[in-house]
Protein backbone atom coordinates (compact mmCIF):
# COMPACT_ATOMS: atom_id res chain seq x y z
CA UNK A 1 0.00 0.00 0.00
CA UNK A 2 1.81 3.83 -1.22
CA UNK A 3 2.66 5.91 1.79
CA UNK A 4 0.98 9.33 1.95
CA UNK A 5 1.59 12.63 3.05
CA UNK A 6 -1.29 14.77 3.21
CA UNK A 7 -2.85 12.36 0.84
CA UNK A 8 -0.39 12.75 -1.85
CA UNK A 9 1.72 9.41 -2.79
CA UNK A 10 5.78 9.46 -1.76
CA UNK A 11 6.72 9.41 -5.15
CA UNK A 12 4.39 12.40 -6.32
CA UNK A 13 5.38 14.42 -9.09
CA UNK A 14 2.40 17.30 -10.03
CA UNK A 15 3.75 17.52 -13.69
CA UNK A 16 2.61 14.01 -14.09
CA UNK A 17 -0.95 14.45 -12.35
CA UNK A 18 -1.45 17.73 -14.87
CA UNK A 19 -0.70 15.13 -17.62
CA UNK A 20 -3.22 12.26 -16.72
CA UNK A 21 -5.83 14.91 -16.26
CA UNK A 22 -4.65 16.83 -19.64
CA UNK A 23 -4.74 20.19 -17.94
CA UNK A 24 -4.45 22.67 -20.65
CA UNK A 25 -1.65 25.66 -20.87
CA UNK A 26 -3.88 28.59 -22.02
CA UNK A 27 -3.96 31.41 -19.34
CA UNK A 28 -1.44 30.31 -16.82
CA UNK A 29 1.65 32.11 -17.63
CA UNK A 30 3.18 34.16 -14.86
CA UNK A 31 2.52 37.65 -14.53
CA UNK A 32 5.30 39.95 -15.09
CA UNK A 33 6.14 43.14 -17.59
CA UNK A 34 9.73 43.45 -16.72
CA UNK A 35 12.06 40.29 -16.44
CA UNK A 36 15.62 40.95 -15.01
CA UNK A 37 18.02 37.94 -15.68
CA UNK A 38 21.11 37.72 -13.42
CA UNK A 39 23.78 35.05 -14.47
CA UNK A 40 24.62 33.28 -11.40
CA UNK A 41 26.66 29.86 -11.74
CA UNK A 42 26.44 28.92 -8.26
CA UNK A 43 23.74 26.76 -6.21
CA UNK A 44 20.77 28.14 -6.97
CA UNK A 45 18.09 26.94 -3.47
CA UNK A 46 14.46 27.09 -3.73
CA UNK A 47 14.27 31.12 -3.90
CA UNK A 48 17.38 31.19 -5.61
CA UNK A 49 18.65 35.18 -5.12
CA UNK A 50 17.66 35.63 -1.55
CA UNK A 51 19.36 31.94 -0.95
CA UNK A 52 22.36 32.89 -3.47
CA UNK A 53 26.01 33.61 -1.99
CA UNK A 54 25.92 36.93 -3.58
CA UNK A 55 26.62 40.33 -1.05
CA UNK A 56 23.61 40.49 1.22
CA UNK A 57 23.38 44.30 0.49
CA UNK A 58 23.65 44.49 -2.91
CA UNK A 59 20.30 42.05 -2.58
CA UNK A 60 18.85 43.91 -0.24
CA UNK A 61 19.22 46.93 -2.66
CA UNK A 62 18.33 45.03 -5.84
CA UNK A 63 14.94 43.88 -3.82
CA UNK A 64 14.32 47.42 -2.65
CA UNK A 65 14.04 48.47 -6.44
CA UNK A 66 12.24 45.87 -7.54
CA UNK A 67 9.83 46.31 -4.83
CA UNK A 68 9.42 49.64 -7.06
CA UNK A 69 8.54 48.53 -10.27
CA UNK A 70 5.46 47.23 -10.83
CA UNK A 71 5.07 43.81 -12.40
CA UNK A 72 8.69 42.73 -12.18
CA UNK A 73 10.49 40.06 -11.61
CA UNK A 74 14.25 38.47 -11.50
CA UNK A 75 15.29 35.07 -12.53
CA UNK A 76 18.86 33.76 -11.93
CA UNK A 77 20.25 32.33 -15.34
CA UNK A 78 23.55 30.23 -16.33
CA UNK A 79 24.45 28.19 -19.03
CA UNK A 80 27.04 24.89 -18.93
CA UNK A 81 30.20 25.19 -17.75
CA UNK A 82 31.38 28.69 -15.29
CA UNK A 83 31.20 31.87 -16.72
CA UNK A 84 34.96 32.81 -17.91
CA UNK A 85 34.54 36.85 -18.93
CA UNK A 86 32.65 37.90 -16.51
CA UNK A 87 28.90 37.45 -15.68
CA UNK A 88 26.02 38.99 -17.60
CA UNK A 89 23.10 40.84 -17.24
CA UNK A 90 20.00 41.35 -19.24
CA UNK A 91 16.43 43.25 -18.73
CA UNK A 92 13.56 42.36 -20.86
CA UNK A 93 10.89 44.92 -21.06
CA UNK A 94 7.94 42.84 -22.41
CA UNK A 95 6.08 45.68 -23.84
CA UNK A 96 3.39 44.14 -27.08
CA UNK A 97 4.12 47.15 -29.28
CA UNK A 98 7.90 47.16 -29.66
CA UNK A 99 9.64 44.62 -26.63
CA UNK A 100 13.16 45.40 -25.92
CA UNK A 101 15.95 43.63 -24.65
CA UNK A 102 19.16 45.19 -22.52
CA UNK A 103 22.11 43.29 -22.41
CA UNK A 104 25.35 43.88 -20.09
CA UNK A 105 28.42 42.79 -19.43
CA UNK A 106 30.27 42.62 -15.63
CA UNK A 107 33.15 41.58 -14.34
CA UNK A 108 32.28 42.45 -10.43
CA UNK A 109 28.21 41.65 -8.91
CA UNK A 110 28.68 45.08 -7.12
CA UNK A 111 28.15 46.62 -10.62
CA UNK A 112 24.75 45.65 -10.61
CA UNK A 113 24.25 48.16 -7.48
CA UNK A 114 24.88 51.10 -10.20
CA UNK A 115 22.00 50.16 -12.47
CA UNK A 116 18.58 52.10 -12.29
CA UNK A 117 16.93 49.10 -12.09
CA UNK A 118 13.62 51.27 -12.70
CA UNK A 119 14.86 53.14 -15.21
CA UNK A 120 16.05 50.24 -17.71
CA UNK A 121 12.91 48.70 -17.16
CA UNK A 122 10.98 51.78 -18.49
CA UNK A 123 13.24 52.05 -21.52
CA UNK A 124 15.26 54.66 -20.25
CA UNK A 125 17.10 56.53 -23.50
CA UNK A 126 20.69 56.22 -20.95
CA UNK A 127 20.79 52.68 -21.84
CA UNK A 128 20.48 52.31 -25.54
CA UNK A 129 23.88 51.35 -25.55
CA UNK A 130 22.93 48.50 -24.10
CA UNK A 131 20.11 47.11 -26.53
CA UNK A 132 20.28 44.16 -28.05
CA UNK A 133 18.33 42.20 -31.03
CA UNK A 134 18.74 39.28 -29.87
CA UNK A 135 16.13 36.73 -28.06
CA UNK A 136 16.88 34.65 -25.67
CA UNK A 137 15.43 30.89 -24.59
CA UNK A 138 15.37 30.68 -20.59
CA UNK A 139 14.49 27.03 -19.40
CA UNK A 140 13.21 26.54 -15.82
CA UNK A 141 15.93 23.62 -14.12
CA UNK A 142 15.45 24.95 -10.45
CA UNK A 143 15.27 21.17 -9.51
CA UNK A 144 15.55 22.02 -5.64
CA UNK A 145 12.46 24.59 -5.98
CA UNK A 146 10.49 21.64 -7.34
CA UNK A 147 11.45 18.84 -8.27
CA UNK A 148 9.33 18.11 -11.67
CA UNK A 149 12.05 21.35 -12.87
CA UNK A 150 15.13 18.54 -12.55
CA UNK A 151 12.66 16.24 -13.99
CA UNK A 152 11.76 17.98 -17.26
CA UNK A 153 13.68 20.89 -17.06
CA UNK A 154 16.97 19.63 -17.31
CA UNK A 155 16.35 17.16 -20.21
CA UNK A 156 14.25 20.25 -22.36
CA UNK A 157 17.56 22.69 -21.98
CA UNK A 158 19.96 19.83 -23.08
CA UNK A 159 17.96 19.30 -26.37
CA UNK A 160 17.31 23.14 -26.72
CA UNK A 161 20.97 24.11 -25.96
CA UNK A 162 22.30 21.99 -28.28
CA UNK A 163 20.28 23.00 -31.42
CA UNK A 164 20.36 26.55 -30.59
CA UNK A 165 23.33 27.39 -28.65
CA UNK A 166 24.30 30.53 -26.99
CA UNK A 167 19.93 31.46 -27.13
CA UNK A 168 19.13 29.45 -24.64
CA UNK A 169 19.99 29.48 -20.73
CA UNK A 170 18.55 28.12 -17.60
CA UNK A 171 16.62 29.88 -15.33
CA UNK A 172 15.07 29.87 -11.33
CA UNK A 173 11.56 29.49 -10.97
CA UNK A 174 9.39 31.22 -12.99
CA UNK A 175 5.98 29.88 -12.59
CA UNK A 176 3.84 26.74 -12.32
CA UNK A 177 5.84 23.46 -11.46
CA UNK A 178 3.37 21.20 -12.54
CA UNK A 179 3.97 22.66 -16.57
CA UNK A 180 7.34 21.77 -16.53
CA UNK A 181 9.37 21.84 -18.64
CA UNK A 182 8.74 26.02 -18.44
CA UNK A 183 10.46 28.36 -20.74
CA UNK A 184 10.08 31.67 -21.66
CA UNK A 185 10.61 33.67 -24.45
CA UNK A 186 12.45 36.84 -24.22
CA UNK A 187 11.91 40.13 -24.83
CA UNK A 188 8.45 39.02 -25.79
CA UNK A 189 7.69 37.76 -22.49
CA UNK A 190 5.87 34.49 -23.83
CA UNK A 191 5.54 31.19 -21.55
CA UNK A 192 5.17 27.95 -22.69
CA UNK A 193 4.59 24.60 -20.83
CA UNK A 194 5.33 20.75 -21.25
CA UNK A 195 7.98 21.78 -23.51
CA UNK A 196 9.88 17.62 -23.58
CA UNK A 197 7.65 17.60 -26.86
CA UNK A 198 8.17 19.53 -29.77
CA UNK A 199 10.32 22.16 -28.00
CA UNK A 200 12.69 22.73 -31.19
CA UNK A 201 10.04 23.27 -33.41
CA UNK A 202 8.65 26.10 -30.77
CA UNK A 203 12.15 27.53 -30.23
CA UNK A 204 12.63 27.10 -34.26
CA UNK A 205 10.12 29.11 -34.98
CA UNK A 206 10.41 31.66 -32.22
CA UNK A 207 13.65 32.35 -33.14
CA UNK A 208 12.68 33.08 -36.93
CA UNK A 209 10.05 35.74 -35.62
CA UNK A 210 6.87 34.11 -34.96
CA UNK A 211 4.77 33.37 -32.23
CA UNK A 212 4.08 29.94 -32.00
CA UNK A 213 0.91 28.65 -30.35
CA UNK A 214 2.20 24.92 -29.10
CA UNK A 215 2.60 24.58 -25.77
CA UNK A 216 1.79 28.10 -25.18
CA UNK A 217 0.51 29.24 -21.38
CA UNK A 218 0.15 32.84 -22.22
CA UNK A 219 1.55 36.55 -22.59
CA UNK A 220 3.64 37.29 -18.94
CA UNK A 221 1.86 40.96 -19.81
CA UNK A 222 -1.43 39.74 -19.35
CA UNK A 223 -4.34 38.88 -16.87
CA UNK A 224 -5.40 34.80 -17.37
CA UNK A 225 -8.18 35.28 -19.27
CA UNK A 226 -6.16 37.73 -21.56
CA UNK A 227 -3.93 35.40 -21.93
CA UNK A 228 -6.29 32.28 -23.40
CA UNK A 229 -8.15 35.22 -25.21
CA UNK A 230 -4.93 35.87 -27.53
CA UNK A 231 -4.21 32.23 -28.10
CA UNK A 232 -7.49 31.72 -29.17
CA UNK A 233 -7.92 34.49 -31.42
CA UNK A 234 -4.51 33.83 -33.23
CA UNK A 235 -5.71 30.27 -33.58
CA UNK A 236 -8.50 31.04 -35.72
CA UNK A 237 -6.86 34.58 -37.32
CA UNK A 238 -3.53 32.52 -38.23
CA UNK A 239 -1.75 35.50 -37.20
CA UNK A 240 1.66 35.04 -35.91
CA UNK A 241 3.66 37.68 -35.77
CA UNK A 242 3.85 38.37 -31.86
CA UNK A 243 3.20 42.00 -32.46
CA UNK A 244 0.16 42.05 -34.57
CA UNK A 245 -2.06 42.57 -31.39
CA UNK A 246 -2.43 45.06 -28.65
CA UNK A 247 -4.30 44.03 -25.62
CA UNK A 248 -6.99 46.99 -24.61
CA UNK A 249 -9.19 46.12 -22.29
CA UNK A 250 -10.69 42.91 -20.17
CA UNK A 251 -14.51 42.63 -19.10
CA UNK A 252 -15.57 40.39 -17.05
CA UNK A 253 -19.08 39.33 -17.81
CA UNK A 254 -21.70 37.27 -16.33
CA UNK A 255 -21.68 33.79 -15.81
CA UNK A 256 -17.94 33.16 -15.99
CA UNK A 257 -17.53 34.51 -19.40
CA UNK A 258 -14.69 37.32 -20.16
CA UNK A 259 -15.00 39.96 -23.14
CA UNK A 260 -11.23 40.88 -24.31
CA UNK A 261 -10.55 43.50 -26.73
CA UNK A 262 -7.59 43.38 -28.82
CA UNK A 263 -6.16 46.49 -31.41
CA UNK A 264 -4.43 45.25 -34.46
CA UNK A 265 -1.32 46.52 -35.18
CA UNK A 266 -1.46 47.36 -38.66
CA UNK A 267 -4.84 48.50 -39.57
CA UNK A 268 -6.27 49.64 -35.65
CA UNK A 269 -9.13 47.99 -36.12
CA UNK A 270 -10.41 46.14 -33.02
CA UNK A 271 -11.32 42.34 -32.07
CA UNK A 272 -12.90 41.67 -29.32
CA UNK A 273 -12.95 38.57 -28.14
CA UNK A 274 -15.63 36.38 -25.94
CA UNK A 275 -14.33 33.14 -23.90
CA UNK A 276 -16.30 30.93 -21.22
CA UNK A 277 -14.17 30.13 -18.56
CA UNK A 278 -14.64 26.94 -16.96
CA UNK A 279 -13.82 25.40 -13.45
CA UNK A 280 -13.48 22.03 -12.42
CA UNK A 281 -14.83 20.81 -8.95
CA UNK A 282 -11.77 18.37 -8.81
CA UNK A 283 -8.44 20.14 -7.58
CA UNK A 284 -4.95 18.70 -8.33
CA UNK A 285 -1.46 19.57 -6.65
CA UNK A 286 -0.17 23.14 -7.77
CA UNK A 287 3.51 21.76 -7.31
CA UNK A 288 5.07 18.27 -5.87
CA UNK A 289 5.48 19.92 -2.05
CA UNK A 290 1.64 18.68 -1.98
CA UNK A 291 0.74 21.40 0.08
CA UNK A 292 -1.92 23.35 -2.07
CA UNK A 293 -4.04 22.53 -4.63
CA UNK A 294 -6.29 24.47 -7.39
CA UNK A 295 -9.38 23.33 -9.87
CA UNK A 296 -8.38 22.89 -13.54
CA UNK A 297 -9.50 26.10 -15.79
CA UNK A 298 -9.94 25.75 -19.01
CA UNK A 299 -11.09 28.31 -21.15
CA UNK A 300 -13.35 28.44 -24.74
CA UNK A 301 -13.82 30.53 -27.40
CA UNK A 302 -17.30 31.89 -27.78
CA UNK A 303 -17.25 34.46 -30.58
CA UNK A 304 -14.79 37.18 -31.90
CA UNK A 305 -16.62 40.66 -33.56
Amino acid sequence: MTETIDAKPVDFFCSIESRQHEEGLLGSAPRADVWFMLEYAGRWGSKAFEDSSLDANLKAQVNGQLADIPNSRLLLVKQDGAPTDGFRFSAARAAAESPTLHEFTFNDYNELGAIDLAALGAGDAQYDGQLSKRKLVLVCTNGLRDQCCALHGVKAYGALKAEFGDSVWQSSHHGGHRYSANMLAMPHGLSYGKMDEEGEAVVRSYLAGEMPLDHLRGRSTLPGPAQAAEGLLRAQSGVRAPEAYTFDALEELDNAQFAVRFREADSGATKTVTIQQHTSAELIYVSCVGDKQSPLIEYELIEIA
